[in-house]
C-alpha cells in the first residue's frame, strides 16, 4: 500500500529543476551532441504512466526496481552505444533525488514530466545561469501557455485532479501547473486522476489564480 504523502508544488518544482540540471551535465558529459538521455526519460515517463494506469495504488519502489532492471539490463538492449550510460544516468540521478523523499508515483510522474520539458530548454542555457533563471523560466512558460489560452474569468476548462488531501483538491491546468483548492462540498464525490470542469474566478496576467469545481468531464 502507497502511504507516502504528495510534496508541495514547489518542492516537485525544485526537484525537477535539480534533475533535469544533473541530467543536462551528463548529457554533456557523455555525447554532447546528442539528446538521448531525454529520450530514455521519455521512455521512463511513459513507463510510469502506464504503470499507474493500471496500477493506481502502485508502490513507488517498484519504480526504482524498474529503473534498476532498466540500468542493469541495458547493455543488452541497447539502442546505441551510449544507452547503457543514459539508463545509468537516470537511475543514479532519480534514486538521489526520489528516493529517500516523501513522494508517491503520482508526484514522481509529475516531477519527470516538468524535468522532460525542462532538459530541452535547459541544454541551451548555460549551465550557471541555471539557478538565477529556473523560477523566472517556469513562471515565463506558465505564462506563456496560459495566455495562449486567453483564458478569462468565468471560463470554465478541464481540469485533472492529481491529489486529494482531506477536503483540498489538487488541479492540474493546461498540463503544466496546478492549484490547490478547497472543495469541502465536493471532494468526497472526486477521484484522484479524474478529469472534471473547473471554472476560472479570478486571473492575473493571463494565468488562473483561483478556480473552482464545477462538474465532472
Amino acid at each position: 500500500m502507497e502511504t507516502k504523502q504528495s510534496l508541495s508544488e514547489d518542492q516537485m518544482w525544485n526537484t525537477a529543476h535539480n534533475i533535469a540540471k544533473v541530467l543536462v551535465q551528463e548529457q554533456q558529459r557523455i555525447e554532447a551532441s546528442k539528446d538521448g538521455i531525454r529520450s530514455q526519460l521519455g521512455k521512463v515517463i511513459a513507463y510510469l504512466r502506464a504503470n499507474i494506469s493500471q496500477n493506481p495504488s502502485a508502490n513507488s519502489e517498484n519504480f526504482f526496481k524498474y529503473l534498476k532492471t532498466l540500468a542493469d539490463s541495458s547493455k543488452s538492449v541497447k539502442q546505441t552505444d551510449r544507452t547503457p550510460d543514459y539508463c545509468r544516468s537516470i537511475h543514479k540521478t532519480c534514486t538521489d533525488y526520489l528516493k529517500n523523499t516523501e513522494v508517491n508515483p503520482k508526484d514522481i510522474l509529475e516531477i519527470l514530466g516538468w524535468t522532460f520539458r525542462l532538459f530541452n530548454y535547459y541544454k541551451v542555457t548555460p549551465l550557471e545561469d541555471f539557478e538565477k533563471l529556473s523560477v523566472s523560466n517556469r513562471q515565463m512558460e506558465i505564462q506563456t501557455v496560459a495566455k495562449s489560452q486567453n483564458l478569462q474569468i468565468g471560463n470554465k476548462i478541464e481540469a485533472n485532479i492529481t491529489k486529494i488531501s482531506g477536503n483540498k483538491v489538487t488541479y492540474q491546468l493546461l498540463n503544466i501547473f496546478s492549484k490547490t483548492v478547497k472543495e469541502p462540498k465536493h471532494y468526497t464525490s472526486l477521484k484522484t486522476g479524474q478529469t472534471v470542469i473547473v471554472e476560472i474566478t479570478e486571473i492575473e496576467d493571463g494565468v488562473p489564480k483561483k478556480i473552482k469545481y464545477i462538474k465532472p468531464k
